[in-house]
């Protein structure tokens, strides 16, 4: 699993991301956006293998509170919140990592 980062379930059977501050905007896109959908984790490692693969040079990917920006070296996550306007960058393989590690932990808990 993602260094430093808890995926668990909360009593009411919701899942939770837990980890270091710095990384506030990251774990909120997964609860708020990703949730319990592996079809967001599938579309969103679909752009990532396509950036990584050199089939396209940036991609976006939006969701409801989140914007991702992908190029080829790193990933920017942007609130869509103009009052918090708060971002998170990470290298693309680490960001690779996250998402398939939150997709393997929400088919384990469904």
């Amino acid at each position: 699993m993602a260094k430093n980062l808890k995926f668990f379930l909360d009593d009411s059977g919701q899942v939770c991301a837990r980890g270091p501050q710095t990384e506030s905007v990251l774990l909120d896109f997964l609860e708020r956006d990703v949730r319990d959908n592996d079809h967001v984790c599938h579309d969103l490692l679909q752009d990532i293998l396509a950036v990584q693969s050199e089939a396209a040079e940036s991609r976006e990917f939006e969701t409801e509170h989140h914007v991702v920006g992908i190029s080829s070296d790193s990933i920017t996550l942007a609130t869509k919140d103009s009052a918090a306007n708060a971002s998170y960058q990470t290298g693309l393989k680490h960001f690779r990592e996250i998402i398939e590690d939150w997709e393997a932990f929400i088919l384990d808990e469904a």
